[in-house]
């Protein structure tokens, strides 16, 4: 569906979007079980207030497991109802008779097949392969010399992007809470600005992406995350404004956020066949990002609040010049002969 539908960007764009969402709610959902500093007592149980926060003695569960508790129930709650909407639409298509069925139904198992077309429906499929064969673009084969490269090199920028987002996103709570001083209701509320406006524009880049291409798309993210990275490192040095240029910075983000993963899977789409192995490479990237730079970026930011915003702006720094060297090569095999003709 994604290869062969002219709606392939908005469809990309539209996986994003409820993961958005959902980074949104999560911020708010946890607030009450955040700004609690917790020391161990087994004489007493008594709460006092030092500066405005909660110093507490708890015998029992700590807030914050509280906190990962509410969130579980929520993953097994949304499980549980996939799977029974699943059975009903399985049992009332009457597609399915028995749990196996529900939980390991092939995928083309109610596939209409002809197993010997009859030579109207032959020939009339012939030309309209042959058509859209003629009309479609060619592209670069993944496992050729340049596909490669080519698939490298988005590979790398997902893997950028993808520390930028963890540090962006992982960070920015405890980076506004710890090391500014703001309070816990200022700090999950721009968080949850953050992913809100990501969500809402993104749903605007649904209908965009039908007739804006991704070149355009991610030059606009590109710039917006580099200003949005310059503006928070400059409030570290700005006493009066600080605040304010940091909530600008933080919501200037989400014009790139909001679109930034799927426009790269469909400028890749645009020149390199992206096939099952290559997408699962750009998945990847976000894995190795998640087991370097999270830890990394917090023990960075442990010895300088400078770091944050300084890594913000070296990865989106990366990005760029990695897209640079993209469209390069790109522009050189089109115009040297090297291109499938």
């Amino acid at each position: 569906m994604w290869k062969t539908s002219p709606w392939m960007g908005p469809i990309f764009q539209m996986t994003n979007l409820m993961f958005g969402l959902g980074l949104a709610l999560g911020p708010q959902v946890v607030k009450p079980f955040l700004g609690y500093e917790v020391y161990v007592n087994i004489s007493t149980a008594a709460d006092v207030n030092v500066t405005g926060q909660t110093l507490a003695y708890y015998d029992g569960l700590h807030p914050i497991q509280v906190a990962y508790f509410v969130l579980g129930a929520m993953d097994i709650s949304m499980a549980i109802i996939l799977v029974l909407t699943s059975t009903w639409i399985g049992i009332s298509t009457d597609q399915c008779n028995s749990i196996r069925n529900v939980l390991f139904q092939q995928g083309d198992g109610n596939d209409d097949t002809d197993l010997i077309p009859d030579e109207s429906k032959a020939t009339s499929k012939s030309v309209s392969e042959a058509v859209k064969a003629k009309t479609q673009p060619k592209k670069l084969d993944a496992c050729s010399r340049p596909g490669r490269i080519m698939v490298t090199l988005i590979f790398l920028t997902f893997m950028m992007n993808a520390g930028r987002s963890i540090v962006m996103s992982g960070l920015l709570y405890t980076y506004l809470y710890e090391y500014l001083g703001w309070s816990v209701q200022a700090a999950t509320s721009l968080l949850s600005m953050f992913h809100f406006g990501s969500f809402l524009i993104g749903s605007i880049v649904v209908f965009l992406a039908r007739w804006v291409s991704p070149t355009k798309l991610v030059t606009f993210d590109m710039v917006s995350l580099l200003l949005s990275s310059i503006l928070m490192l400059v409030a570290l040095f700005e006493e009066d404004g600080g605040a304010c240029l940091t909530t600008v910075g933080v919501m200037v983000a989400t014009l790139g956020e909001s679109n930034i993963n799927p426009t790269l899977i469909s400028l890749a789409a645009e020149s390199i066949d992206v096939i099952a192995p290559v997408m699962s490479l750009f998945i990847a990237a976000y894995g190795v990002s998640m087991l370097f730079m999270g830890p990394l970026s917090g023990a960075v930011l442990n010895f300088s609040v400078v770091a944050y915003p300084s890594m913000l702006l070296a990865l989106v720094l990366a990005c760029i010049l990695t897209l640079v060297v993209y469209y390069s090569i790109l522009y050189w095999l089109k115009h040297s002969g090297h291109w499938p003709q």
